[in-house]
């Protein structure tokens, strides 16, 4: 998750199982059908599911038929064409989840944030449930600068047992109260990030943002250390351990990690940025020393 910018997004969003409701419907009905079947032989008896239950399934199935073209769709890269069943599936059924988390997933990408918070919203309505629903909305809220709304949408995340990966909700958690200017709070939500996933490389980055804007710039150092050491290959993470090492007065160190991040980033615009910071770059305007702190 990027400090002070969006927050991260997986490459293919944790969508539910398509098609789940359409199972559950149809097994609701199969006994009644079934019963119905041996009544009518044996009595001549009527029954089973209603006219609205059947009608109800045929259009849950039909809703997941679109879902699944569109995440094939979105998958594979075509993501006007997802879009387009998307509304499909919506047009069927309008408080189709999956339909609505997918859709809003793509409009946070595109930084359309309040279409996006309202399929997000809809989705929980449908299936309050929907964990990635709801942590993906506490994001994009602290995109609109809803801090507050973030953060009541979050916090539940936290406490909710089934949630099965709640480091990304003390994540989003620790971004919002950062961009409050709320530090003590900040560190305590990516502190437990980590904690409940030692691994996550981006709760140690997002800890040496807190320490870079305490002035702690050998704990700043640390936490990169850590983050690097997690995510070898994330350019970005060597940017932001050079940045640190560089205000620890580690000069060399620094230009060691500018250079992996340049190697690692290619002519990218973090790549630029990177060659940009090397103080014997051909070409490069070397660092900035008034910057740092004496």
């Amino acid at each position: 998750m990027l400090p002070l910018r969006a927050p991260q997004k997986p490459a293919q969003p944790p969508l539910p199982q398509a098609g789940s409701a359409a199972v559950r419907a149809r097994w609701a009905c199969a006994p009644a059908l079934a019963w119905l079947a041996l009544a009518a032989a044996v009595a001549g008896a009527t029954g089973g599911c209603s006219s609205a239950e059947v009608e109800l399934q045929k259009l849950t199935e039909k809703a997941d038929f679109h879902y699944r073209l569109a995440n094939g769709y979105f998958h594979s890269g075509s993501v006007d064409l997802a879009i387009r069943e998307l509304i499909a599936a919506l047009e069927v059924q309008p408080m189709h989840a999956d339909s609505r988390y997918l859709y809003g997933f793509i409009l946070f990408g595109r930084k359309r944030y309040e279409e996006a918070s309202e399929h997000f919203r809809k989705a929980l309505q449908a299936k309050p449930d929907f964990y990635a629903a709801r942590n993906i909305l506490g994001a994009t809220y602290i995109e609109m600068e809803r801090y507050f709304d973030a953060i009541a949408v979050l916090e539940v995340l936290t406490r909710e047992p089934r949630y099965t990966t709640p480091y990304h909700a003390y994540n989003n958690l620790g971004l919002a109260y950062l961009r409050q200017g709320d530090l003590k709070q900040a560190e305590k939500n990516f502190r437990m990030a980590v904690f409940v996933n030692p691994k996550f490389c981006q709760g140690y980055r997002n800890l040496g943002t807190v320490s870079m804007a305490q002035r702690d710039y050998a704990g700043a150092v640390e936490h990169m250390t850590e983050a690097v050491s997690r995510c070898p290959r994330y350019a970005e993470l060597h940017l932001q351990f050079g940045e640190a090492l560089e205000a620890d007065r580690r000069f060399d160190d620094a230009d060691k990690a500018f250079q992996r991040c340049a190697e690692l980033a290619g002519e990218s615009p973090i790549g630029r940025r990177c060659k940009a910071r090397l103080r014997n770059a051909a070409g490069g305007s070397g660092w900035n020393h008034a910057a740092v702190d004496p």
